[in-house]
């Protein structure tokens, strides 16, 4: 009986060791801080086209643009048009610097519609400019996510994932992570509604599990326009 208890044990211990791996193996990959962009007119790098699932239902919006003001920035050109970029501790717009800067994420999807992930530099994420925001110190992450026709909580769930994948890459990008807003108005506004009252909630886990986000992060966001 004993040495039936024992194989048992080590049994389960191993699935649970595969289990863990798997889990931390399946991650979607972290930003490359070797590829930013610029924009000189507004002083911003930015990154597109960032998966924040590592097995998306849809790749087709399933990823993020990140727009970080210049300031928060020491980066050195590549040769090839990308830069390599560190943060600058010291880097201030305005009232905020790199290490006090809120991130904003819009969630732009009147009727519960689809939002679609930004595919290069743009002046417009719905509600205002990129640079409305970046020339005040503010941060945005520019998520894509699946509308209505995927069904609920598909959308929602995206927002969670991308606010994760954010978290995720705390050690290499400027801001505060712990204040992340979400805005939005009509079906936007429902939408991060929900985001700002479901931090972290158990329901979204299956959800978020099946897209391959992060799970070690928290998607928690510290205030919501709705």
């Amino acid at each position: 009986m004993k040495t039936r208890i024992s194989c048992l044990v080590a049994f389960l211990l191993i699935l649970f060791s595969v289990s863990c791996f798997a889990e931390n193996d399946n991650l979607p990959a972290k930003i490359d801080m070797t590829a930013w962009q610029y924009e000189a007119a507004d002083d911003v790098y930015w990154q597109v086209g960032l998966s924040y699932a590592a097995t998306p239902a849809n790749e087709s919006f399933e990823t993020m643009g990140i727009f970080v003001p210049g300031a928060y920035f020491t980066a050195t050109a590549n040769g090839d048009g990308t830069y390599t970029c560190s943060v600058n501790e010291s880097g201030a717009v305005g009232q905020y610097t790199a290490l006090t800067a809120p991130l904003i994420l819009p969630v732009n999807t009147p009727g519960y519609s689809s939002m679609s992930a930004p595919t290069g530099y743009t002046s417009s994420m719905g509600y205002g400019s990129i640079a409305d925001y970046t020339g005040e110190g503010i941060i945005v992450l520019f998520a894509g996510a699946r509308g209505r026709d995927a069904g609920a909580p598909a959308g929602v769930t995206d927002f969670k994932a991308a606010i994760r994948y954010a978290r995720y890459n705390k050690d290499s990008l400027p801001g505060d992570m712990d204040s992340i807003f979400t805005l939005g108005m009509s079906g936007g506004g429902a939408q991060s509604a929900l985001l700002g009252a479901s931090g972290n909630s158990e329901l979204y886990t299956p959800y978020l599990m099946a897209i391959g986000a992060v799970m070690t992060e928290s998607d928690a966001v510290k205030g919501s326009m709705c």
